[in-house]
């Protein structure tokens, strides 16, 4: 079943800082004056393999990176040790 998105009318009350309070089907169910708006659902589609693949891919090329490091410090440390020991 394909989602499409949904437009809905409510009456939103909200408070002091603006953000919303409550939100009510109808106009008879405020407590305090509210104003009326329409409501628009729109499902968000999300591919989640997309995303996984996408942080395993970050993760790799970071250890990847971090190994080279790691690689030429060890062989910088034996140089050094090479230099030492004769």
């Amino acid at each position: 079943m394909e989602r499409r998105s949904l437009s809905f009318k409510y009456w939103i009350e909200f408070d002091a800082d603006g953000d919303i309070k409550s939100i009510h089907k109808n106009k008879y169910d405020c407590e305090v004056p509210c104003e009326e708006y329409v409501v628009k659902l729109i499902p968000i589609k999300r591919d989640i393999t997309k995303e996984l693949g996408d942080s395993v891919e970050k993760v790799a090329k970071t250890i990847k990176i971090n190994a080279k490091k790691l690689d030429t410090e060890f062989k910088r440390v034996l140089k050094d040790a090479k230099r030492v020991l004769k």
